[in-house]
């Protein structure tokens, strides 16, 4: 269930990151457009984004040992702290590549770990 939230809150980072730029070229101005676009705002998600790589992959891991979601997880996640200090024409591909790669990486753990849990494992 973990890796479902933290993959939709993943996708929101990328329809967030791909829709404010419209909704600014247009016009639409408003308190929630305003905190959305916030220097703050980018930051804060930061915290809800690491923990739930950090409860999640590294757990999958001792699950299913496989190193893909997790490389993936830690990719996209270093893309959106250097999308946060990045010039103002790269933010928005690394955020989305970020967002992207995180919600890779969620899905793909999540299916590792159903695959292991309907594969019977040997007697030890």
């Amino acid at each position: 269930m973990k890796d479902l939230i933290a993959a939709a809150l993943s996708g929101l980072c990328v329809v967030h990151c791909l829709t404010l730029p419209i909704l600014l070229a247009v016009g639409s101005s408003g308190l929630l457009l305003g905190v959305f676009s916030s220097e703050w705002f980018h930051y804060l998600m930061l915290l809800p984004i690491s923990v739930l790589l950090a409860w999640s992959l590294p757990g999958g891991w001792c699950v299913h040992h496989n190193k893909t979601p997790f490389i993936l997880g830690l990719s996209g996640f270093l893309l959106l702290v250097v999308a946060l200090f990045a010039g103002h024409d790269a933010e928005l591909p690394l955020s989305v590549a970020g967002g992207l790669l995180l919600a890779t990486a969620h899905l793909r753990n999540r299916v590792l770990l159903q695959r292991s849990q309907e594969t019977p494992h040997a007697a030890h």
